[in-house]
């Protein structure tokens, strides 16, 4: 078997080699994107960025701090300086896409257009999609009538929320309040 190819990242610059970009380009046509990387959304750039770190490495890259920043500059993408944030709104952005596909499934149209009670309705039903088709829950519902569109967005409703977790463990392993699985029960 080849030995792996090992990529330096220059820490100091933050100056990613063509590989990165291009992993990110390749991620993004096997989300089936066809826009360039900078006019992604937030989520689906979160997306991306999930696949080009495993990606990366796959091929035994170091993963330098700051280099999901310094790739967003080589694409041209103008996101919000707090990773923090970009990711909250990544999730509302696809929570809002699920509440949008739940409106026009309950016969209600577009979410501009809803009166109070049937805003509270479609986001009490959102929310109730999002916790029942989580194959992790407790008592996880059969979703399997789900069309294709609304188990895509829920699968990436998933990967977004996961990649949130997974980052706030790393945060909070850095600042030292690292805890075993079994605390949490």
């Amino acid at each position: 078997m080849p030995e792996a190819l090992i990529v330096v990242v220059p820490t100091e610059t933050l100056s990613l080699s063509p590989e990165w970009r291009e992993a990110a380009e390749q991620a993004a046509r096997n989300l089936g994107q066809g826009k360039p990387l900078a006019e992604l959304s937030p989520e689906h750039w979160q997306l991306v960025l999930t696949s080009v770190t495993d990606r990366m490495r796959l091929r035994g890259a170091s993963m330098a701090r700051g280099w999901q920043l310094a790739l967003a500059r080589q694409v041209g993408r103008q996101d919000p300086e707090d990773p923090a944030e970009a990711r909250v709104l990544a999730l509302y952005a696809k929570r809002e896409e699920i509440a949008a596909h739940v409106a026009r499934d309950l016969g209600l149209g577009d979410l501009a257009g809803l009166s109070d009670k049937e805003r509270a309705t479609v986001d009490q039903q959102t929310a109730e999609t999002i916790e029942g088709c989580d194959p992790t829950a407790p008592e996880s519902a059969d979703c399997s009538d789900a069309d294709r569109t609304m188990r895509r967005l829920l699968s990436e409703h998933r990967a977004l929320s996961e990649l949130r977790a997974d980052e706030d463990n790393v945060r909070l392993a850095e600042e030292g309040e690292v805890f075993a699985p079994e605390d949490d029960a």
